[in-house]
């Protein structure tokens, strides 16, 4: 009798288990998580290019970081070379800028801006060429929206640029020299990188 009753006890146990866990029914897919980083591989120029954008628009520093040369992984160093204007103003900050320091100027523009803001690159009158199979000349024009709360500091900025890109020991573009041109009295990506580097 026992071994009955402690059957019918485990049975319905069981049974009350089962029912009330809904063991064998679909729940609802939760919704995508937000954030993260759209960063690709980059297997190209462009994707290097296209990663730049992204990352600048997602606010994401290691995406932004990863799109110039890391010695670490390329036989080349990353040399940002600003407008005359900010080589001069800002000099102390330019002379021995680093990739450490755009680590750091990225981070601290992130920081003055609001969690919903976002900013935008937008690149224009591209030329592209490749000089030789591991190196490559992009040029453009650029707009660069950034929603800050630094008075007195435009939140858009606008000038030129020059990439020189390459090839670092997997394979992967990079930008390992950035030079920035100022488009008359406007103010620069230089300005922006020397007024938010400390």
């Amino acid at each position: 009798m026992n071994k009955r009753r402690l059957f019918l006890s485990l049975t319905l146990l069981l049974s009350l288990t089962v029912v009330s866990c809904d063991l064998f029914h679909t729940r609802e897919p939760e919704p995508p998580t937000k954030g993260g980083s759209s960063y690709l591989p980059p297997t190209s120029p462009q994707r290097v290019l296209q990663n730049l954008t992204n990352a600048v628009k997602e606010r994401n520093t290691d995406s932004y970081v990863r799109c110039l040369a890391d010695s670490l992984t390329s036989p080349r160093t990353f040399r940002f070379i600003p407008t005359e204007q900010s080589a001069a103003q800002y000099y102390g900050v330019f002379s021995g800028w680093s990739l450490r320091n755009e680590r750091q100027y990225f981070d601290n523009l992130k920081s003055h801006m609001s969690p919903s803001a976002v900013p935008g690159l937008t690149l224009s009158r591209e030329t592209f060429e490749y000089i030789s199979g591991d190196s490559a000349i992009y040029d453009a024009g650029y707009v660069l929206f950034i929603p800050h709360d630094v008075t007195g500091v435009p939140q858009t900025i606008r000038g030129n640029l020059h990439f020189t890109m390459g090839l670092d020991r997997n394979n992967m573009w990079m930008i390992y020299q950035w030079i920035d041109l100022s488009s008359g009295s406007e103010y620069s990506w230089s300005d922006l990188k020397g007024r938010f580097s400390y």
